[in-house]
């Protein structure tokens, strides 16, 4: 699995958000239900930096078990300002970091794969840790859809040196 590392400045974000856990995310498709939601309201922010881009934020408490606890799942967009949010949206602010990006093919289940390599290969041979308790998927026009197998999507991780 090929890993790069980037630099991406502070971004701030409008869209939805939910605590779930990943029993949720599986088995009653909390996430896409939630997705679906933000991209038929997506027009509603109206100070969307960028049109082609939509971010999806996972973010993990301290000592995450994925068996029992919750973590936030945050879909929304890029904006320039934060005036006019719409109702029932929520600011998320992501601040600028070194991330390792890794691109997944087809549906969004598949990046339980990634997130497997990360823990067991990628950050043992690589030199880095990780260095915040989220990540990011970003879904653009290569996107189709969760459950499309011609999916792409480029998942990113906040890493630092050792």
């Amino acid at each position: 699995m090929k890993a790069t590392i980037i630099d991406k400045p502070s971004m701030t974000l409008i869209g939805l958000a939910a605590n779930v856990t990943l029993y949720d995310v599986q088995q009653n498709r909390t996430t896409l239900k939630l997705a679906a939601n933000f991209m038929e309201r997506r027009a509603e922010v109206k100070s969307c930096i960028n049109e082609r881009e939509v971010f999806g934020i996972s973010t993990d408490p301290e000592d995450y078990d994925p068996e029992t606890d919750l973590f936030e799942f945050f879909i929304g967009v890029e904006v320039s300002s934060t005036e006019d949010i719409p109702d029932g949206m929520i600011v998320r602010e992501i601040p600028a970091n070194t991330y390792v990006l890794f691109t997944f093919d087809g549906p969004a289940e598949n990046a339980g794969a990634v997130h497997a390599y990360l823990y067991s290969t990628w950050l043992k041979e690589s030199g880095y840790e990780l260095a915040g308790l989220y990540n990011i998927e970003i879904y653009d026009e290569r996107n189709h859809g969760p459950e499309s197998a011609e999916s792409v999507t480029d998942i990113c991780f906040p890493v630092r040196k050792k």
